[in-house]
Formats: C-alpha cells, sequence, structure tokens
C-alpha cells in the first residue's frame, strides 16, 4: 500500500505560560504504524529518495488541515502545520478556504537559508492575509537564526530542543537564551521552548521569559484527534505576553503612546503611532482619509504585518530591511524617508515621512514612534539621497519643524511637543 494513504497525525499541545493553559496543538504526522516508516525521520528519507518529497509535505498539511477543520473546538487555539520552504509556491489547503475560518501558525522549517526567496516571503504575505501567525521553527540550528527572523518578521520563535536540554544547569544555555529573549522582546516576537522534559527546564525557561512551552513534560503527542489533556503549569501573570493570541489579553498602551494617540487623533496631518515592538497604537482620520483604511483595521496589529506594504523606490520591502521606524527608536533620532504605500484601494503611493521616537522620560527607554507623513510633492522628494540636501521638514504637528540634513540621515531635533500641550509628566521626555 502507498505509505502516503496511512498517514495519520499526532497532536502535542502548546502551553502559553502566563496563561497556564493550552493555546494550540502542533500536528506531527506519523506513517504505517508497525513497519520501517511509522516515525517522520524514516518517512521524509523515503520520501526523498523516492522522489516524492513535495507529495508528502503537501498530504501531510492537508491531512492535519481536514482533521483540524472538521473537529477544531475552541477558536482561542491555535493549530501548528509545518511547511517546507522548497514548496511554498504550491497551492495550501488553507487557501482555499475563508480567511479566519481556521485559527493556523505555520511554521516554517528548512535546512537551506531563506533569505531570498522571494516565493515564499510572498507566501507568507498571503498567509497574514488569512489571520495565520508566522513562526521560525528549530531556532539555534542550521540556517534557522537571526538572519531568518529579519526576515520572516515571525510572530513567534520556536527555540529548538539543543538549547533547552538541560537548561536548568547549564548557564551558557540559560545566557542564550536570555540573549534571544531580549532582542525578540524588542521586535515583539513570542518566544517558544521546545522539548521541555523535566520540571526543572520548565521552571528556567519561564524563569528566562519565555511566552510559551512544548515537550513530553507538558503533554506527549497523541493520536486522539486533537486531545484537551496537558499537564497544568499554573497561570503566570507576572509576564505580558506578546500579544499574538487572544485580543483580551493586549496590554495597555504605555503612558506616553497614550497621550501622543490622542494628541494627534484630530491632526490635520496624517499620523500613526506604534509602540517598541511596532503594534498600531492609533491611526488618525488623517491618515484613513489620504489612504482610506479605517483605523479599525489597522490598531491593535504590528505595522508590518498590516495592509501597508511599505516599499522603497526599487520595490523592496522596508519590513524586511531598512525600516524608518526601526532606524528612529534604534538611533533615538528623527528620521525622514521617501516610502512606496498601498493604499486601500490597492493603488499605490509615495510618500514623505517623517518618524519622531518616543522616549520615556523616566527610564530613558524609547518606547515607541510617532510617524507623519503626507504625499511627495515634487520628483526632487522621490529621486535618492544626495549629501547636502535639505529637507523642506517634517509636516506640521506634534513633531519636530525643521532641521537642515542630508536627504536620508537622521535628524537630531528637541522634544516634540503640541501647541499649548505638553505630555504627561510621568515618564515622557521626547529626546
Amino acid at each position: 500500500m502507498d505509505p502516503l494513504e496511512t498517514l495519520w497525525v499526532a497532536w502535542q499541545p502548546i502551553i502559553d505560560l502566563a496563561a497556564g493553559a493550552v493555546m494550540g496543538y502542533e500536528s506531527l504526522i506519523r506513517g504505517p504504524e508497525d513497519t520501517a516508516l511509522a516515525m517522520p525521520a524514516a518517512l521524509f528519507a523515503w520520501a526523498h529518495d523516492a522522489g516524492r518529497a513535495a507529495a508528502l509535505d503537501h498530504a501531510c498539511k492537508r491531512l492535519a488541515y481536514e482533521i483540524a477543520r472538521n473537529r477544531w473546538t475552541d477558536p482561542g487555539h491555535r493549530v501548528f502545520l509545518n511547511i517546507d520552504a522548497r514548496w511554498a509556491v504550491l497551492p495550501e489547503p488553507w487557501e482555499q478556504g475563508r480567511a479566519g475560518e481556521l485559527p493556523l501558525a505555520v511554521e516554517v522549517s528548512e535546512a537551506r537559508s531563506v533569505l531570498e526567496d522571494e516565493a515564499l516571503l510572498a507566501a507568507l504575505a498571503r498567509w497574514r492575509r488569512f489571520g495565520h501567525l508566522v513562526v521560525v521553527d528549530d531556532y539555534g540550528t542550521g540556517y534557522a537564526g537571526p538572519g531568518e527572523v529579519l526576515a520572516l518578521q515571525p510572530d513567534i520563535v520556536k527555540l529548538d530542543r539543543i538549547l533547552i536540554a538541560g537548561i536548568d544547569h547549564d548557564v551558557q544555555r540559560q545566557s542564550l537564551v536570555r540573549a534571544v529573549r531580549t532582542w525578540t522582546d524588542d521586535l515583539g516576537i513570542g518566544l517558544l521552548a521546545e522539548g521541555v522534559e523535566t520540571a526543572e527546564e520548565l521552571a528556567t525557561v519561564r524563569r528566562l521569559g519565555c511566552d510559551y512551552a512544548q515537550g513530553f513534560y507538558l503533554g506527549r503527542p497523541a493520536a486522539a484527534l486533537l486531545p484537551t489533556a496537558a499537564k497544568p503549569v499554573g497561570a503566570d501573570p507576572g509576564r505580558p505576553r506578546p500579544g499574538v493570541v487572544r485580543e483580551s489579553v493586549r496590554p495597555a498602551a504605555h503612558p506616553v503612546l497614550a497621550w501622543y494617540a490622542q494628541a494627534v487623533a484630530e491632526a490635520p496631518i496624517p499620523s500613526y503611532v506604534v509602540g517598541r515592538r511596532r503594534e498600531i497604537v492609533a491611526w488618525n482620520r488623517a491618515a484613513e482619509v489620504l489612504l482610506g483604511y479605517p483605523a479599525s483595521q489597522l490598531v491593535g496589529q504590528r505595522c508590518m504585518q498590516g495592509p501597508l506594504d511599505h516599499r522603497d523606490a526599487a520595490g523592496r520591502a522596508l519590513c524586511r530591511g531598512f525600516c524608518p521606524l526601526v532606524h528612529s527608536m534604534a538611533d533615538q533620532a528623527v528620521h525622514a524617508a521617501v516610502v512606496s504605500v498601498a493604499q486601500a484601494d490597492g493603488a499605490r503611493q509615495d510618500l514623505e515621512v517623517w518618524v519622531i521616537p518616543l522616549v520615556d522620560g523616566a527610564s530613558g527607554r524609547v518606547v515607541g514612534a510617532l510617524e507623519q507623513f503626507r504625499p511627495v510633492r515634487g520628483p526632487a522628494m522621490a529621486r535618492p539621497a544626495r549629501a547636502g540636501d535639505t529637507p523642506a521638514g517634517p509636516p506640521e504637528g506634534p513633531g519636530p519643524r525643521s532641521a537642515p540634513v542630508a536627504r536620508g540621515a537622521p535628524l537630531r531635533t528637541g522634544r516634540p511637543s503640541k501647541a499649548g500641550t505638553q505630555p504627561p509628566q510621568a515618564g515622557t521626555d521626547s529626546l
């Protein structure tokens, strides 16, 4: 019998450590029972040798998706499905359904770099429009490293078992995970510890700030369809989650961001406010009128995952490269740029953007940014940067008015302000 006709799925729970509850299940494919192809390693090796790797990959995803779609009961849970980047150009089963029909987390894992894989990046953009999360799998092995994370902009990074095994008594592994936690935190990326097999490992990854965990200690893969039983771990409300699972747990905006959101609400200049993790906190009426997107469509999601699709003059996606927001927050300086943005009607428009980092005066930490924009006024704004260029200055509004600078270079300015008002005193000294 054809092994592809006797596949079955085992489901393993993934635990949200802040809630102490299941947030999803990973689908793990299995081959014909009581045969040499029962386990995945042997099954995929056979498919490679037989020239049926693409067929197996597609069969795995279709089987898991169909089972989950027919029997899923909790819309708060995600189905974690693995994909092989080599076959991202093939039609996926979830692209035939309705957006939001089944909440997925698509795990990207490959033994080669995907940094220049435009087909995969385009596929991920489509899947995000369906409301699915993107997960970088096996972080810490092969090509799964910072470069892949920057290129894919995932919602979750899954730490490979090689980083988790024995982490409770290995200070080097702890140091590595702590470092990954630091920079993924700034990017708004959730961290999932894979292969947790002991109570000590669980306690350690929790202490190091991991948001989610998976492993034999928490629940073994089970053939039962979408099992609900998993080892209770107790909630940990002290650590906020990245806001990628349930709307109800989205944290309130920082007071500085909330103040600026209110300040720009009725400003005549199109403006929006983002947090450190690039979640959109506010999108004003002028921005709605210019680009056609209502605030309800954008507020609460990360800007790189929305429909704006910021690109440079060469057509490269800025969210995977030189993002003005990231540059401004990292350099703690106002930054000017010209970008191409997708409008709600599908057309593209060139905009002059000014990004102003927002700093918590109490801690000195950048907590977000204010971006104001307007249509490019003339051809001079669209040409490449040249030393000695002097911009006309940012749009009027709660931001710096002008500063001579070479086009594309950061602008050092004074404190952003709104006429007649000041931001809240509890930590708002913006630059």
